[in-house]
């Protein structure tokens, strides 16, 4: 494998000023956010394109909290948190380290309400998920949330008190 690349010390050594570069530029006046179900972190890109900083972010996917932290240079790798929605709101006091938010942006899985979604089911698990959202929503009190959804979403929960 004569192509494979391998980071040499010069890369590694260019890496860690990229970084620290990015994160140098960080305003301490700046919006802080907290970003729940983060994926990729395209959702958080335009509030961070706007001058937002990453206090907490969250995903329960491996690939999407390395893919976070590779597409926001800014934002310590600590503050990218590999969880369980469930236990990242149960320890968010602790996790946040004194940390404020101004807003809390995330999109909640969705496919079990999607109209798009031809198989949904009222009972799919998570469909609860949401409810992990607005419970870190009560807790940190932010000036203000977005919650991404779908169409489907209410039409369900009426369903579901039936």
């Amino acid at each position: 494998m004569e192509n494979q690349l391998t980071p040499n010390n010069s890369m590694i050594l260019e890496i860690r000023e990229l970084l620290e570069n990015a994160r140098k530029n960080v305003n301490d006046d700046s919006l802080k956010m907290i970003d729940l179900f983060c994926g990729a972190g395209g959702l958080s890109l335009g509030f961070t394109q706007e001058g937002f900083v990453t206090t907490l972010a969250n995903d329960i996917q491996d690939c999407c909290v390395d893919t976070y932290a590779h597409n926001h240079p800014e934002t310590p790798r600590d503050h990218i948190i590999l969880g369980n929605i469930k236990d990242v709101v149960n320890e968010l006091d602790e996790l946040l380290d004194g940390r404020s938010a101004d807003i809390v942006i995330g999109g909640p899985p969705c496919q079990g309400f999607s109209m798009a979604n031809r198989q949904r089911l009222i009972d799919d698990p998570r469909n609860h998920l949401y409810k992990s959202y607005v419970e870190a929503v009560k807790k940190v009190q932010p000036k203000f949330f977005v919650m991404e959804n779908v169409k489907g979403m209410q039409s369900v929960a009426e369903q579901e008190k039936e």
